[in-house]
């Protein structure tokens, strides 16, 4: 999949599914884009690409969508926030059906200008905070959703004008301190590294009981996409691996202690000492007994 610069200016539209709306007629010339999509359809993914001088934010409402950024993928679920700053390549690569999200575009350059006629000082301030915004990922405020919400209500209710611009600087600006301020939370892990801890766990304390409810829950994916990064981490689904854990670390008990295979079974959470032999037998082509005796195997599965 080739990169590609986003260019300015958008394909505004406004329509029930999808609104982007140019501000910069308003006085905002910060605001290339506000947007608001609502699909009834899915729809294709888009190319990596990145936006030059424009910070990207997105606040998903309702759904679950995937974007992709600096070699990793992280899932926004309802409440969640993400954001690209100007010079990260990135794409959403999930558009689905029943999909709400609000989003904006903020330009950060040119530097030497002032950001929404704020004094020098405050707007350098206000422009290096959003460049250095701790986490990609994060959870959403109130605060946040309802500052979008002003917005398109300004936009739509209040006639054009003075005042209007002045009325819609003060929401804009809220609505990035609202972003400042729920960036300082715990930021969401990504996808990969939320599997991958699970996986350390099962490889760890393969004894420890991993419902998959639970599993759903910490790796915040459907058992099926679960499924799919298990074998996309470990060749395994989830059960097979954990299986695949308990024996390993049978096998090593059998080396290091004199404690009897039925012991070594009930430690590691098999249901039994013959469901333990089956599948010792399928890794290592003996039963465990044979193992400890020394026995060679009579054969090996790949």
């Amino acid at each position: 999949m080739g990169n590609s610069v986003c260019t300015l200016p958008f394909e505004y539209v406004d329509t029930p599914e999808r609104r982007v709306l140019n501000l910069e007629s308003d006085g905002l010339s910060c605001i290339p884009a506000l947007g608001y999509s609502h699909y009834t359809s899915s729809r294709p993914s888009v190319s990596e690409h990145l936006h030059p001088g424009c910070l990207e934010l997105s606040l998903c409402m309702r759904g679950s969508l995937v974007f992709e950024c600096g070699g990793h993928a992280y899932r926004l679920l309802p409440g969640n926030v993400f954001v690209t700053q100007p010079d990260e390549w990135h794409r959403l690569s999930t558009n689905p059906k029943g999909l709400v999200m609000y989003w904006l575009f903020f330009r950060l350059e040119p530097a030497s200008q002032d950001i929404l006629h704020l004094p020098t000082a405050e707007s350098d301030v206000l422009r290096q905070t959003l460049r250095s915004l701790p986490h990609h990922l994060f959870k959403g405020t109130d605060r946040l959703r309802q500052a979008f919400q002003r917005l398109f209500r300004l936009y739509d209710e209040m006639p054009a004008g003075t005042l209007r611009s002045l009325t819609m600087r003060g929401a804009v600006l809220d609505l990035l301190l609202a972003l400042v301020e729920a960036a300082q939370t715990e930021p969401e892990v990504p996808e990969v590294e939320r599997v991958a801890r699970i996986i350390s766990a099962m490889r760890e304390h393969p004894q420890g009981d991993y419902p998959t409810d639970r599993l759903v829950r910490e790796a915040a994916l459907s058992p099926s996409q679960l499924t799919t990064r298990f074998k996309q981490l470990t060749g395994l689904p989830p059960y097979t691996f954990l299986l695949a854990c308990r024996v390993r670390s049978a096998q090593e008990l059998m080396r290091a202690t004199d404690k009897s295979v039925t012991q070594i079974a009930q430690e590691l959470g098999f249901s039994s000492s013959q469901h333990f032999a089956m599948q010792f037998k399928r890794e290592f082509g003996l039963t465990p007994s044979a193992w400890r005796a020394g026995q060679k195997p009579a054969f090996r599965h790949p």
